[in-house]
């Protein structure tokens, strides 16, 4: 399947942003099973969380380059946007 340049960056950065608010938002998971002593579990959804990270960018960069890189970017995006919405809820 062959996807142009402005497909490769829409599905880059929608995928990116999904997979990086679903990255950054299972933190907050991770910090409560790490504080309530449940460290297997807690070590088990970090290396869960980073999987998922490699492989969608794995896939993205099978689509292309400019899918790779918006993925990428789409990703780091997300971190500020979930502290800017949920930064003050601790």
């Amino acid at each position: 399947m062959e996807v142009g340049l402005g497909g490769q960056i829409v599905i880059g950065l929608i995928v990116g942003l999904l997979v990086g608010a679903f990255h950054f938002a299972s933190l907050w998971w991770n910090t409560r099973l790490f504080t309530t002593g449940e460290a297997g579990k807690a070590i088990a959804l970090q290396l869960g969380r980073i999987a998922v990270a490699v492989a969608v960018l794995t896939l993205l960069a099978r689509l292309g380059l400019a899918a790779l890189l918006c993925g990428a970017l789409g990703l780091l995006v997300a971190r500020p946007l979930l502290l800017w919405r949920f930064g003050d809820l601790r």
